[in-house]
């Protein structure tokens, strides 16, 4: 059987976050190659314009069986695990200075996707590794719903799954994140989401019968 392939994503600055830890994440998560599995990382340009035209970009040309996207989230106590995202936009400017004009990210689609991955499992596991973690069901308005967003989507009509996990900011007061903490954590992340796969095979079976919507608990 072939490999899983595998996008992962990280965010560069934008205001009020200088140094985005999510994008040193995911360039050194990949890096490590430690996880059998095909797997490419990409630092995306917090802005609406790049992020609506890389995503499909990305999706077509590494035509992932998973997708993690990491992002930071500077008020996060932990890391947060994200179960849905929401067809929503913020008003609200990117690192460009730029506002989006629609506040729908799809007008035309459900209001709600949820991953297939088991959140609440993955942040439990984390928890006993020493790491805080909890479930979300708002991945926010911002850049970062946006993306989690257009890969469900994707995934729905290609037996694929992705997951967003917002990371606290290291720079910010009262975290206990150093950059050992978080890349142990990806990994593990990583791994969990690997043996929740059932493989290249099944999961290209599974997009010629797509469900409406990602469900839950799937894999639980």
């Amino acid at each position: 059987m072939a490999q899983s392939r595998v996008l992962i994503t990280g965010f560069g600055p934008y205001p009020g976050v200088a140094e985005n830890p999510s994008g040193w994440l995911a360039e050194t998560l990949a890096a490590r190659k430690s996880h059998d599995c095909n797997l490419q990382a990409h630092v995306l340009p917090t802005e609406w314009k790049a992020v609506a035209e890389l995503t499909p970009r990305l999706h077509e040309s590494v035509q992932p069986h998973v997708m993690i996207h990491f992002g930071v989230s500077p008020r996060a106590k932990a890391l947060r695990i994200e179960r849905s995202a929401h067809n929503r936009i913020a008003s609200r400017a990117d690192a460009n200075g730029s506002v989006p004009d629609a506040r729908m990210i799809s007008p035309n689609s459900t209001m709600r996707l949820d991953t297939g991955f088991p959140v609440t499992q993955i942040a439990a596991h984390l928890r006993t590794q020493g790491t805080p973690a909890h479930s979300s069901r708002s991945c926010g308005r911002y850049l970062c719903n946006f993306l989690y967003y257009r890969s469900l989507q994707w995934a729905q009509t290609h037996g694929s799954d992705a997951l967003f996990v917002h990371v606290p900011h290291r720079a910010s007061e009262d975290t206990p994140f150093s950059a050992d903490t978080l890349l142990h954590a990806a990994e593990e992340i990583l791994r969990l989401v690997l043996d929740a796969t059932t493989g290249p095979d099944a999961r290209a079976a599974q997009a010629q019968n797509p469900s409406p919507s990602h469900i839950e608990e799937l894999r639980q």
